[in-house]
Order: C-alpha cells, then sequence, then structure tokens
C-alpha cells in the first residue's frame, strides 16, 4: 500500500514537470512569434499593408488547446487503477486467537490486543462475540467494526463449581464481585442447590445476575450430601 502510494506521488511530480515544460515550451513560441509580428507589423506601417494578426489569433488558440489537453489527466491503460475484487475472510476464532493474531487485526493494536487475551482468560472464555464491547479501550465504533470478524469457536473453556468453589475463586472471576461471592457461600451453606436458578432466591443476588454468570456456573457435587440419613 506505502509502496503505491510512493509510485503516485513519483508520477504526479513527473506529470507537473511536464506540464511545466510545455508551458514554458508554450510561452517561447509565442513570444518569437509575438517579435516575428513585431518585426512584419513595422514593415506593414511602413509600406502602407494591412497589419497581420490571423496567423497570431490562430496561434494562441493552439497553445490554449494544448493547455486544455493537459488539464485532463491522461492515464496509460497499465496504470489504471485495478478494481480489486473483494476477498472472503474467514471469521477469526476470538477464543483461541493469541495477541500476534489479534494485533494484525484493524483497530487492534499491542495494547488491546493484551487486554483482551487477559479479560478472555479471566472470564473462562467468551461465549458471545459481543463481550468484546466489556474490553476496557475498544471504542463503541471499533467494536461494531470488529464484531462481524469474530466467532467464539467452542464458548466457554472454563466453568465455577458454583457448589464447591472458594470465596476467592469466584471473586476472581470478571462479572462477580466481593457481595455477590459472599452472598452465593452464605446460600449454598444452608440450602441444597439443584440448579443455579435457586441462587436468586438469595436476596442480593437477581435474575439478571443469575443470567450473566450461566455460562460459567456449574453444578459439580450432588445434593445427597445434604440429605440426613435414616
Amino acid at each position: 500500500m506505502c509502496r503505491e502510494g510512493w509510485k503516485r506521488k513519483r508520477r504526479m511530480k513527473y506529470e507537473k514537470q511536464a506540464l511545466l515544460g510545455l508551458v514554458a515550451l508554450s510561452w517561447s513560441v509565442v513570444g518569437f512569434r509575438t517579435l516575428m509580428w513585431e518585426i512584419e507589423r513595422k514593415d506593414a506601417v511602413k509600406g502602407n499593408s494591412p497589419v497581420p494578426v490571423g496567423w497570431l489569433l490562430t496561434e494562441l488558440n493552439d497553445v490554449y488547446v494544448s493547455f486544455e489537453h493537459m488539464g485532463r489527466r491522461q492515464v496509460k491503460p497499465s496504470m489504471r487503477r485495478r478494481k480489486s475484487t473483494p476477498v472472503a475472510t474467514e471469521k477469526v476464532d476470538l477464543n483461541t486467537a493469541d495477541s500476534a493474531r489479534l494485533e494484525r487485526m484493524a483497530y487492534i493494536g499491542p495494547w488491546l490486543a493484551s487486554r483482551i487475551c487477559r479479560f478472555r482468560q479471566a472470564l473462562g472464555g467468551f461465549h458471545d462475540v459481543e463481550q468484546l464491547r466489556e474490553v476496557w479501550g475498544l471504542r463503541e465504533e471499533n467494536a461494531d467494526n470488529l464484531i462481524p470478524k469474530f466467532h467464539v469457536g467452542s464458548g466457554v473453556f472454563r466453568w465455577l463449581c458454583v457448589d464447591t468453589a472458594s470465596w476467592a475463586s469466584l471473586r476472581r472471576h470478571p462479572y462477580i464481585s466481593n457481595q455477590q461471592a459472599s452472598a452465593i457461600e452464605r446460600y449454598r451453606k444452608h440450602h441444597p442447590l439443584d440448579s443455579i436458578g435457586e441462587l436468586a432466591q438469595s436476596v442480593l443476588l437477581t435474575d439478571s445476575m443469575i443470567r450473566r454468570w450461566s455460562p460459567y456456573l456449574r453444578l459439580c457435587e450432588s445434593r445427597d450430601q445434604f440429605k440426613s440419613p435414616h
């Protein structure tokens, strides 16, 4: 791309030089013919003959036509811009692409690529490409252009055992705060979990929170341990 721009600038420079050369040559011709016209005019005045101005007007008209022709840029067929045929590009897997692959994409530099990788690792994987909007530092308009270029592949690759995970493990997830981790821990101490949705019965937890967490939460143990022996 840079090389084509450099060639274009060099071609414009040569065309400008050629145009200036034609202007200088044209004015030289006009100056010479004007000088000859002045000599003939003096001779005509001395001999009481009509002044020959017709050929001078014709010469000036030829110069004007030359200028008009140069004003219209003539492009050789070989120099015309070739129409680029659209190339179908495959979507990038947002859960497997490394930082080097992300850096090669538009709107993503080294700093933002590193943030995407760290956020993906903290989440345990992206389950929806729209989660890319949550990466800090990515502008909304850039996200709009990037999201159609990604897919999530196999999706989430690491889950939290909501019935056994420690408070620290729950808290490390980007979607779960300190208070929410404590609420999960308190609830499961007194209630056996048959489903993740039961967490919504806690005072501090809402349905919207559970829906946001559900792709990353799993039940890893049976509720049999809560049953009293008979």
